[in-house]
């Protein structure tokens, strides 16, 4: 495992930190973008979008920790941690799911240089909804897990927990929309 959260080993043993990057890494990229656009005059992307899309990162490596640090707790009941771990493959999944989104975002950047800010708008606007499509996917198998898990106290606190998270992703995702 490097600094930067990839698994050199090859063999997946690290899901928690492998899951980090892509969500993370599109929040980044998105803040490059916004970098970028906020350094002209009207671009797509404004200083509150920025704000907005820089709670991400913080949140979802919040919620990987909390999920995978419980799954280590000795006294987690078998069942409470079978829940766990559908919760944790839910969030491993978004994240896997979202990093395909990360390409257009980051090449979204490099066409600033364009000074075409209806290619830029389409390009995240294609990406926004995609990725908001993909969130309400998983929002909703996640709500699945919460009603088979809701019996299992700290599982249910985590699947809720996962559960805002996904919700507040995307209300941020929602909030920069309108002006794609």
């Amino acid at each position: 495992m490097i600094a930067d959260g990839t698994d050199q080993s090859g063999d997946g043993s690290h899901p928690r930190r492998t899951a980090f990057r892509p969500l993370w890494a599109i929040a980044s990229a998105l803040l490059v973008v916004a970098t970028f656009s906020s350094s002209a005059p009207a671009r797509v992307l404004e200083d509150g979008d920025l704000a907005r899309i820089a709670r991400i990162k913080p949140s979802f490596i919040e919620v990987m920790t909390d999920v995978s640090q419980l799954l280590q707790r000795p006294d987690l009941s078998n069942a409470d941690g079978e829940c766990i771990r559908s919760t944790l493959r839910a969030l491993m999944q978004i994240s896997e799911e979202l990093r395909t989104y990360e390409y257009l975002i980051t090449i979204e950047g490099e066409l600033s240089d364009f000074g075409d800010d209806n290619t830029m708008r389409s390009i995240l606007r294609f990406a926004v909804e995609n990725a908001l499509k993909i969130l309400e996917n998983e929002r909703r198998r996640l709500g699945e897990i919460s009603e088979q898990c809701s019996r299992y106290p700290l599982a249910a606190g985590k699947t809720r927990q996962a559960v805002q998270f996904i919700e507040g992703t995307a209300a941020i995702l929602r909030s920069i929309r309108p002006r794609l």
